[in-house]
């Protein structure tokens, strides 16, 4: 008897190791290769490219030392891609012999002026007074300014005058109000606008408001000739099998730099003015423009609303100058190659909220047509959080260049931990904008971070699961009326710092993704049927609204409902005044009462039960995922720990600059991602190891684990010690 009992045992001992055996598949690969999202590069192509020996030789050297798998053309020094004669044997070669080697290429076309005709020009409307003496006569002079470029300008001339009697500081009797644009004369040169008045004794005393225009060579965006130029060019190459097409950073006519203006202690009180634009704003506001930028500077007396939805009315409209040309990009890029083609790239220019940027992008950077969001340079984590989020891929890119090697690949590792990929800015780097990425010691930095980027890729997380949004009031950034010390260098409220706030709440632990008002407009952002925002399907628990003056309808109703259904809710900044200058004290003060807080402070935030992120160079990415990455075990070449808790579990474990680590309720590892892998614990003991440390990827399914280990010998073992 007990000989059949031992025999049973041992048995039933057989049948479980054979079960964990058979649970178990161990796959090799000498290397992982990149999957679900591409690694991104910038190639200068300059004339030095052009002869097939040196393209063909710089796409050997991309596919033999380099990680990156799509790399994006842009035009640089001596080439020209509007030259389709010259350009399209080069890039047809070009394209078919990367795809031999296995890499993507994608275009990038500039913006460039072909024949602009004069109407469909880009205008910056100059504005100066006088007052009309006893005869009704002045005269006034004006030089074109304002623009970045003023080799670009054209010509100038009057636009219109308009003649009034002022009651107080921008305010004016309307009964006096007239366009006296006729008796008006004006002597125009390309640089310089003379005028002179005779408008008649009646209007002794009255203030003249002058308008003058000057054209620069540059097609508004607004207009169809804008939009055609560009997509010719990309059509050209449409017989060119192309993975990707893009716009770099696609703005309006580039107007003075900050710099400049504060060196001669200047401002920028210009405004952009197209017919096209005109027209737009006449068939979605029924307002005409002319007028417009007359009521943005004066009201009725007793009417303040009227300047209040004027400046709305008009920066509104502005920063959607670009949105139909980046559409139209994108919808051609799908149609042209299919519906897998990369679409870049990114709108930030100068990457600021409260400055240019408005003039340039509209900072619309939240509201281009892209599958992947997409940044530059030192954009702030919470807004390229917000950016991603509001696109349908699950990652986003940043563009980006550095003097500093060093800065280069430190980035990018700790980008990664939030999903933000690098898209390296350039090989060839003829102009000098930072490291050349296809070097031999740039890419001894940079291809570990692409590895990392590999293995995120492959284990695929969502965004992390950041819980808190802050909300940007745009309408309160972009109208600084009526107090003037709040009117910036370039006509905006520039004093709100709404950034600088999302940029202290990450610093001290409070992760947030940060988006503007636009997407309540535009109904991405809902709340779900517990009634908490969503974005995209990610969800939040809690909201900072920065700055409601001036919100739109849709805005208030948003809060409205969300306080109403208990959502925890911080508010900074005062709202008295709706979009169109209506009065809404009394709504907003509903929801204020509601409110958590009615102020920014990380006082007040604690209380919206937000709690802080304390893990160690780490993120959660929700249900039970995380990702870990370490700058320092890549600085050291030595391994360090993660570590975090779940649902009353504790795991941790070692890796060499990335780790993504997802498990059950249970406590069971469901999927691993990491790079220089050695062992994994659940409660301090080790249910996983390998015997050397190598990059590993393991995925559990029906109920098997199937790992994959980066050894090219073959010998690395992995064991289960659970």
């Amino acid at each position: 008897m007990k000989n059949k009992l031992l025999l049973f045992f041992f048995c039933v001992l057989i049948l479980h190791v054979t079960s964990k055996a058979q649970q178990l598949k161990v796959n090799y690969v000498n290397a992982f290769q990149n999957i679900n999202h591409p690694e991104v590069a910038y190639w200068f192509f300059a004339s030095n490219m052009l002869p097939k020996a040196a393209y063909r030789g710089k796409i050997d050297s991309f596919a033999r030392y380099s990680k990156y798998t799509l790399i994006f053309l842009t035009e640089r020094d001596g080439c020209n891609f509007y030259d389709f004669k010259t350009m399209h044997p080069v890039f047809k070669d070009l394209v078919a012999y990367a795809h031999k080697k296995g890499l993507k290429i994608g275009l990038q076309i500039w913006k460039r002026e072909f024949g602009t005709r004069i109407e469909n020009t880009d205008r910056l409307m100059q504005e100066g007074e006088v007052v009309l003496d006893e005869n009704g006569h002045a005269n006034y002079s004006v030089m074109a300014k304002g623009a970045r470029n003023m080799s670009e300008l054209l010509t100038s001339d009057l636009f219109k005058i308009y003649a009034f009697k002022k009651t107080g500081d921008g305010f004016y009797d309307p009964a006096t109000f007239k366009d006296i644009t006729k008796y008006a004369k004006a002597d125009t040169s390309r640089t310089q606008v003379k005028v002179s008045i005779s408008a008649g004794k009646k209007l002794e005393g009255y203030t003249a408001y002058i308008l003058t225009q000057h054209y620069y060579n540059y097609a508004s965006n607004f207009s169809e000739q804008a939009k055609s130029v560009l997509l010719h060019a990309f059509k050209a190459y449409a017989d060119i099998p192309f993975d990707g097409i893009g716009l770099d950073e696609y703005k309006n006519l580039l107007i003075a730099r900050q710099p400049v203006l504060k060196k001669t202690n200047d401002t920028f009180r210009e405004r952009l003015y197209s017919i096209a634009m005109a027209k737009r704003m006449k068939a979605f506001t029924g307002m005409d423009l002319s007028r417009v930028l007359f009521d943005m500077r004066y009201a009725p007396e007793g009417k303040p609303a009227i300047r209040i939805k004027a400046i709305n009315e008009y920066m509104s409209l502005l920063r959607t100058a670009t949105l139909d040309i980046e559409k139209s990009m994108y919808d051609l890029g799908k149609k042209m190659y299919g519906p897998k083609t990369f679409i870049g790239l990114h709108d930030t220019f100068h990457n600021n909220l409260d400055e240019d940027e408005v003039w340039q992008t509209g900072v619309s950077w939240w509201n281009i047509k892209r599958d992947y969001g997409h940044t530059d340079e030192e954009t702030s984590t919470p807004v390229q959080i917000g950016i991603g989020m509001s696109n349908k891929e699950n990652a986003m890119y940043n563009m980006y260049y550095n003097k500093s090697l060093e800065r280069i690949w430190t980035k990018a590792l700790y980008d990664l931990r939030y999903g933000v990929r690098t898209h390296h800015h350039a090989a060839n780097d003829v102009q000098g904008w930072g490291v050349s990425i296809d070097k031999p010691a740039a890419l001894e930095k940079i291809n570990k971070v692409e590895n990392c980027a590999r293995l995120l890729n492959r284990f695929n997380p969502p965004f992390p699961a950041i819980k808190l949004l802050v909300v940007y009031g745009m309408e309160a950034m972009y109208n600084w009326y009526p107090n003037k010390e709040d009117r910036g260098l370039y006509d905006i409220n520039d004093k709100l710092g709404m950034e600088e706030k999302s940029i202290q709440l990450w610093q001290n632990g409070y992760l947030n993704a940060a988006v503007p008002t636009d997407e309540i407009e535009d109904g991405r952002l809902k709340l779900n049927a517990d009634g908490k925002p969503v974005l995209n399907g990610y969800t939040f628990d809690a909201v900072i609204f920065l700055d409601p003056q001036y919100s739109k309808e849709s805005t208030i109703k948003f809060f409205q409902q969300y306080v109403n259904r208990g959502g925890q809710l911080l508010i900074e900044g005062n709202a008295t005044n709706g979009y169109y200058g209506n009065d809404i004290t009394n709504p907003w003060a509903n929801i204020e009462s509601k409110a958590v807080a009615t102020s920014f402070s990380l006082e007040n935030v604690e209380k919206l039960g937000v709690p802080r992120n304390d893990l160690v160079n780490g993120v959660p990415n929700g249900d039970g995922a995380y990702t870990f990455t370490s700058i320092e075990s890549l600085q050291k070449d030595s391994a360090v720990n993660f570590s975090f808790a779940y649902n009353g579990y504790t795991f941790s474990g070692n890796y060499k600059g990335l780790a993504a680590i997802k498990v059950d309720n249970k406590g069971n590892l469901q999927k691993l991602a990491a790079t220089c892998f050695l062992s994994l614990k659940r409660n301090g003991v080790q249910i996983m190891h390998l015997s050397k440390p190598a990059d590993i990827f393991i995925s559990l399914e029906n109920n098997k684990i199937d790992a994959t280990i980066a050894d090219s010998t073959k010998t690395i073992q992995l064991f289960r010690d659970e």
